[in-house]
């Protein structure tokens, strides 16, 4: 079970900032940001200089699904600006409406974006013909210069955005928009055990509700397709006619209509996909292996290692505290410059494969600049989600995650909450 398209992805409920230890003062931008800005100035250099750029979001046939991916194209291109400016915005707290202010428009930017992206995918599912395609037996239509995505690709890819959205919204709200402060020694005011007793388990309850509810998702992860990285490189045997490839790639994204052929399957779907001895199979089939465990370390370190690791440390301030950036050493997780640039590149990834497939079947870009702009994701994100990575999300947590997985596989839900527990009640048990 796997994410289509996830190239990326990443202790404490606060990031903890200082000049001497930590970048996130700096007014040098990080490795994943500078990445991040030369995909996209390759790509709107290759988009200007392409005698078809006009047609790819113009034509009538698909026009939502054009529009919606203009607007989500330019929306990317803000959020890339707010990550040029988000430092010195944070840095300024002697405005503290201002800091208010400024941490509504990012949930209101978090919240278009993710819808933006599901839309995306969801018109490019239905707008064209992709429900009659096949590819070779495993094969993505990703990265293949054969193969082309097919339905089930994008619908299960509208799932992790979906998913996606949730964590950003609940990290907003758990760092910032509900008041969960447990400090117990300045909330009891010496009125004994019985209130101590009554605000951990205020604090408890919140905590495990909010974690529920961004899990609860997963619940109907079996109702969208499944399709798995290892199948790429495991099922080489299955040869295809290299005709029908071509023959399908020319007519496909042009007319909207799907060619008749020899090698339409029982199920009228058409059968296409990468030779077994392409010059890019190789290739292909490492960078597969690659996503599988960026994808493994998504789920269990980024996803619901991070959302377990917010929900179990205790709150050292909250959007009501009278301390929430009265010292510039803290600063909600989904305000910083780390977790923004995280966030943009995973939404980014998301559309952009889809979206360079079709460049290359525009004869926009070629196949070996597609590999390349996708390697140039796949590595800034790589760095981006360790930036965000280290010192947010506990080991334990992780850990624990991963091996539920394995055991208990399929019970995302079940096994995160057990995992909450264990982590929480383990940190109680400690400070005793």
């Amino acid at each position: 079970q796997r994410a289509k398209d996830d190239p990326i992805m990443w202790r404490s409920i606060i990031v903890t900032t200082s000049s001497n230890n930590d970048d996130s003062n700096s007014p040098h931008p990080s490795l994943a940001l500078i990445g991040l800005t030369l995909f996209f100035i390759l790509l709107l250099t290759t988009l200007t200089l392409s005698t078809n750029n006009f047609k790819l979001f113009t034509l009538r046939h698909g026009r939502l699904h054009r529009l919606a991916g203009l607007f989500h194209l330019c929306w990317l291109l803000l959020g890339l600006s707010l990550c040029f400016g988000n430092q010195n915005i944070n840095n300024d707290t002697s405005n503290n409406f201002h800091t208010k202010k400024w941490k509504q428009c990012l949930l209101l930017y978090d919240l278009i974006l993710g819808t933006s992206g599901i839309i995306t995918t969801l018109t490019a599912s239905t707008s064209f013909p992709h429900k009659h395609i096949l590819n070779r037996p495993g094969e993505s239509g990703t990265l293949s210069n054969r193969a082309i995505v097919t339905q089930g690709e994008m619908v299960e890819h509208s799932f992790y955005q979906g998913v996606n959205l949730g964590q950003v919204v609940y990290l907003h709200l758990i760092t910032w928009g509900v008041d969960l402060s447990d400090d117990y020694s300045s909330s009891n005011n010496g009125s004994g055990d019985e209130e101590r007793l009554t605000i951990s388990m205020a604090g408890f309850a919140k905590r495990f509700g909010m974690l529920l509810l961004v899990t609860l998702p997963w619940t109907v992860r079996k109702r969208f397709p499944v399709n798995s990285f290892s199948a790429n490189w495991k099922n080489q045997t299955h040869h295809v006619d290299d005709t029908v490839g071509k023959e399908m790639i020319k007519n496909h994204g042009h007319n909207g209509k799907v060619i008749k052929s020899n090698t339409v399957n029982n199920n009228g779907g058409i059968r296409v996909g990468t030779e077994q001895g392409s010059k890019y199979l190789r290739l292909i089939n490492g960078m597969y292996r690659f996503k599988k465990w960026q994808y493994v370390f998504y789920k269990h370190v980024i996803l619901h290692g991070l959302n377990i690791s917010v929900a179990t440390t205790t709150a050292t301030a909250t959007s009501t505290s009278s301390h929430v950036h009265k010292n510039n050493d803290t600063i909600p997780l989904p305000l910083t410059p780390q977790w923004r640039t995280f966030w943009l590149l995973l939404n980014t990834s998301y559309v952009m494969e889809f979206f360079l497939q079709s460049l290359v079947k525009r004869q926009v870009l070629t196949q070996r600049s597609m590999m390349v702009l996708n390697a140039l994701l796949m590595i800034s994100a790589s760095f981006a989600s360790n930036n965000v990575v280290l010192g947010q999300v506990k080991v334990e947590a992780a850990l624990i995650s991963l091996g539920l997985n394995f055991w208990n596989r399929g019970h995302d839900l079940g096994n995160t909450l057990v995992t909450f527990l264990i982590v929480y009640f383990g940190n109680q048990l400690l400070r005793i």
